[in-house]
């Protein structure tokens, strides 16, 4: 697996909160020094929301389902989810690095897409 196929995260040295890593302070006590962390294993459905009218890249869909998921060691992650049937709050689910869709400029973009566990 490469880096650009994980799912990373930063962890306040200071006070051990969770980001994203694209903020350079933490937003919980304003601190600049972080370790990574990586999202790993199996995560938990938080919450969802299905779009019946996508965005245009999506237009080979019908709906197009997003979601909040919470890896086992914390990590909170937006994305979309494979299926609508049978979604449940709390269903565990398992992350999928594939082809997401084609931007409007044709060219393939890929990131993660979360499957229900079987």
């Amino acid at each position: 697996m490469n880096e650009s196929e994980k799912i990373i995260a930063i962890k306040c040295k200071n006070c051990g909160f969770l980001q994203q890593e694209d903020h350079r302070r933490c937003l919980k006590c304003k601190n600049s020094t972080f370790d990574e962390v990586e999202a790993k294993g199996i995560c938990t459905l938080l919450t969802y929301t299905i779009l019946n009218a996508p965005p245009m890249e999506y237009m080979d869909k019908e709906s197009l389902v997003l979601g909040v998921v919470e890896f086992e060691n914390g990590i909170k992650v937006f994305g979309q989810i494979i299926t609508k049937e049978n979604l449940k709050i709390g269903m565990k689910l398992t992350p999928i690095y594939t082809k997401i869709c084609n931007n409007l400029n044709g060219n393939e973009v890929y990131g993660f897409i979360f499957k229900p566990v079987k």
